[in-house]
């Protein structure tokens, strides 16, 4: 039986002819949206002709249940043919080959749910539904770590690589419907899925409004069908595990750590920022360092030295949970 580790480093195998149809993005209710104009782009070309990313500038590192997720036994895909002529075929080939594959690590550690064409949680009054949703529930509660949405060969990956959309055809208006996502479903983790590219985005903002901002700066990964050389199942577990340190964030106790409390939270990321001597950090001046007990799932600081630990979270999973 393969591992969720094993099928992650793999690239999709199945054979797919693309049909090379366009559909554009032209939502009204998007242009009332700030176009995405502050790119920070991850991704480039490498010397082997492949196209390269750089997660960990941009997402937390691992940590223990990131281990005990790669360890859950996994499936590869039915050997198939494929056929990508709707926006309907794409988002099917998304799941199967990808989404599927990344979740049978999401299956304990937590559990994650994925959901599509779906209202955000508790929302009622919003008309339009994002394709894909990733949930978590936890104390009876769904909180959204991350969402897609499909398209159909609309995405001009060389406009996103350079890190300017606003003077491409469509483009702009793509960027406009991505960050309204963003904004109703209140999810700074987003991918969009063309049938032969996957746009990673990340609205770096420290608080839920920020994202609204122009100037919000968005983390971008471009990466491409065939020629990619992490393979998109790899770069859909990071950008869930980012929503999940997220959804960690959210659900911290009041702390204090080696005699100081932090000063506010990241909303992007969950990490707390400490203030010292009038200076915003996200790591600790007294030498704690964060971490993420694998068999429960809680946020710890620990210090090598003193051995003093305070925990920043509750369990999530396991007998303590």
């Amino acid at each position: 039986m393969a591992t969720v580790y094993d099928l992650l480093t793999q690239h999709s195998t199945n054979v797919v002819h693309n049909t090379h149809y366009v559909t554009q993005s032209n939502k009204e209710w998007a242009r009332n949206y700030h176009p995405i104009r502050n790119l920070v782009v991850h991704s480039y070309h490498g010397g082997d002709g492949l196209v390269h990313a750089d997660f960990d500038s941009a997402f937390l590192g691992s940590y223990e249940d990131d281990g005990m997720r790669m360890d859950e036994p996994a499936m590869a895909p039915n050997k198939r043919i494929w056929r990508l002529e709707c926006e309907a075929d794409c988002e099917l080939w998304f799941h199967t080959e990808v989404s599927n594959v990344v979740l049978a690590g999401w299956n304990r550690y937590p559990q994650v749910t994925q959901t599509s064409h779906t209202k955000p949680p508790r929302v009622e009054n919003i008309p339009e539904e994002v394709d894909a949703m990733y949930t978590i529930k936890y104390r009876n509660e769904r909180t959204v770590i991350a969402i897609g949405e499909m398209k159909r060969n609309l995405i001009q990956a060389a406009a996103w690589q350079a890190g300017n959309v606003l003077q491409v055809a469509g483009q702009k208006m793509l960027s406009r419907e991505l960050r309204g996502y963003a904004v109703k479903y209140q999810s700074p983790q987003v991918y969009c899925f063309d049938g032969k590219t996957l746009l990673l985005l990340q609205f770096r903002a420290d608080t839920p409004a920020k994202m609204m901002d122009a100037d919000c700066p968005v983390d971008c990964w471009v990466l491409p069908r065939e020629g990619s050389f992490y393979s998109l199942r790899y770069a859909l577990y990071r950008l869930m595990a980012q929503g999940f340190r997220r959804f960690q964030g959210m659900c911290a106790l009041p702390i204090s750590v080696g005699g100081l409390t932090p000063r506010s939270r990241r909303f992007f990321n969950g990490v707390p920022v400490w203030h010292p001597n009038g200076v915003d950090q996200d790591e600790h001046p007294g030498g704690y360092v964060r971490s993420v007990n694998g068999t429960s799932g809680a946020v710890k600081w620990t210090h090598s030295e003193s051995g003093d630990l305070v925990w920043e979270t509750a369990a999530f999973w396991g007998e303590h949970a």
